[in-house]
């Protein structure tokens, strides 16, 4: 998931696609746009559509940045492969991110944190909006369902997540920590419970249209 550079807003949409094109299997790229990059991340789902993955790392309104991904096997698309992915992307921020406070480079650890925020935030949205509404149509499941659990577990990681980037800002290595350890205590069992049950059986509920096009609506939210 190395970004190799940053395109700015000037470079245009074809430009921006030729870059894309120059990069390799697991190589990515941060764009940045002054207004929102809706229609040009379509126009790369429609003309790439199994290539290259997305998410935000800054999400408007003045200035919107994502982290374009090329994805490592050009294969069919499943809730697994892209939400697992997004875990993934965003625990190596979040690793960066403390390892830049604890050596007191508070600067750079509390950008990394709202990268963090944005990235966890953005994903929790599209899970409780998006795929959770989709497992419950699915199973029949709903009220008292694991669904539900996890909407609760969503309030608590996003608490300690926004308590984390504060005490960066504030400098204060032990609120850090303490909600660093607060949020890893929901947040492992809360993505295993995902990767292990609810993203593997909503997927095997869709046939592969149909799980393409949940995909891409997650992609696109």
């Amino acid at each position: 998931m190395h970004i190799k550079e940053t395109l700015e807003p000037s470079l245009q949409d074809d430009a921006v696609l030729e870059k894309l094109l120059e990069l390799n299997e697991g190589d990515g790229l941060e764009l940045v746009r002054g207004d929102n990059p809706q229609p040009l991340l379509e126009r790369v789902l429609r003309e790439y559509p199994l290539r290259y993955d997305f998410a935000p790392l800054e999400h408007g309104p003045a200035r919107w940045r994502y982290h374009i991904h090329v994805r490592e096997e050009p294969v069919h698309r499943t809730v697994m492969r892209y939400l697992a992915w997004d875990h993934d992307r965003l625990d190596a921020i979040l690793t960066r991110a403390m390892d830049l406070a604890r050596s007191e480079q508070w600067e750079e650890a509390a950008a990394l944190a709202a990268e963090f925020r944005v990235g966890l935030f953005r994903h929790i949205e599209i899970e409780n909006e998006i795929l959770f509404k989709a497992f419950e149509e699915l199973t029949g499941s709903s009220e008292g369902g694991p669904t539900e659990v996890m909407r609760h577990e969503h309030v608590d990681i996003k608490e300690s997540v926004d308590g984390i980037l504060q005490a960066t800002v504030d400098h204060s290595l032990d609120e850090l920590e303490r909600h660093h350890a607060n949020l890893l205590g929901v947040l492992i069992e809360h993505n295993m419970k995902e990767e292990n049950i609810l993203y593997p059986l909503t997927d095997r509920q869709l046939d592969e249209f149909a799980r393409a096009r949940l995909v891409e609506d997650l992609l696109l939210h």
